[in-house]
């Protein structure tokens, strides 16, 4: 699916750009270094959504290699989430592990088991192929409900602040900080992952299945390769934000955070990192949105804001499913090239 952000950011086809390329690429370097340090000089409030939409984007990055370039649709986001966050959890409070520790051992438990769902899976694909990882979510569900019943009471595993070469991340700037260098490590290799023959054959299989096969791409390792390296860095996220929130809880692993995730990822446009990217704080930015509006037509938010966040997430998805914003684009292109042949 195009991306709404392309739409937005990028130039449209029959416009010349009045600036050289090497000026307009320093402006938009410019633009993003300005938004990356600007949530430093808003508040406390501006760094906890910086770092909550860094760490979505994150997961997001992955999920869209996954069901956008690859073409394999997954409802089993959380279900990874889950997998790094309780072996964070675990690691922490029984064998006093650290963050860089756990977030290796996340990652290697989450390829095996993203390898496994890929065996699993060969024969379906598309919404058959959606459910099988929808089956993994209800099971890794299960697990974990039963874990923090038995270890934990229900009351979940406190995790303190993690030291990282001597530096404790207490403070939401240091979050930020830590956040934004996992954007700029995991954005910069996945971008080249992408032009390089191996993000060809996952969006060439994707495209034309029976044409790959018969050029010789192998659709079996392909496509254990995509799982087994989105869910590695999906769980590898979750035992980031385990630290972050300070309590993982079987609960805060569901389906709607699943939903949320493939949201997310349908608004950013399929397979575009910075899609994903803009679309998880547009996400994450959302409760405030809502809260603005409703405080501006002076409608009380603590009783009537209930459930408003699950309703424009699920219309958000439905519109970006029926290319809505597309389409709008596409016709208000067509009325400006009306207005301007009449002129």
């Amino acid at each position: 699916m195009e991306s709404l952000i392309q739409h937005v950011f990028l130039p449209r086809q029959g416009k010349s750009i009045s600036m050289p390329g090497g000026r307009l690429w320093n402006l938009r370097c410019a633009g993003v270094i300005l938004l990356a340090f600007l949530p430093f000089f808003l508040g406390e409030q501006a760094l906890h959504l910086a770092v909550s939409g860094g760490v979505m984007a994150l997961a997001a990055m992955a999920l869209t290699i996954l069901s956008g370039s690859a073409g394999l649709p997954s409802l089993g986001t959380a279900a990874f989430l889950a997998i790094g966050a309780f072996v964070t959890g675990i690691m922490a409070t029984q064998f006093d592990v650290g963050l860089l520790p756990s977030m290796g051992i996340s990652a290697v438990l989450g390829l095996v088991v993203g390898a496994l769902i890929g065996l699993l899976t060969l024969r379906v694909s598309g919404l058959y192929l959606a459910v099988g990882t929808l089956a993994l979510q209800h099971i890794v569900q299960i697990i974990a409900t039963t874990l923090d019943l038995k270890l934990t009471y229900a009351s979940g595993f406190m995790l303190d602040a993690p030291e990282l070469f001597g530096i404790t991340l207490d403070s939401l700037w240091k979050w930020w900080a830590f956040v934004l260098i996992l954007l700029v490590l995991l954005y910069f290799p996945l971008r080249h992952l992408l032009r390089t023959h191996i993000g060809r054959e996952w969006h060439f299989l994707h495209l034309y299945p029976s044409a790959a096969s018969a050029l010789g791409v192998a659709s079996v390792a392909t496509r254990l390769k995509v799982f087994a390296l989105t869910s590695a860095i999906i769980a590898m996220v979750g035992a980031v934000d385990g630290y972050r929130i300070g309590n993982v809880q079987a609960a805060s692993y569901t389906v709607h955070l699943a939903v949320v995730y493939l949201t997310v990822v349908v608004l950013g446009g399929a397979g575009n990192l910075l899609g994903a990217i803009f679309a998880s704080y547009l996400i994450v930015l959302l409760p405030t949105i809502i809260s603005g509006v409703m405080g501006a037509l002076s409608i009380d938010t603590t009783s009537r804001a209930a459930g408003l966040e699950g309703v424009a997430i699920g219309l958000i998805l439905v519109f970006a499913l029926l290319r809505v914003p597309q389409r709008l684009i596409a016709l208000w292109q067509a009325r400006g090239g009306h207005h301007e042949s009449a002129v």
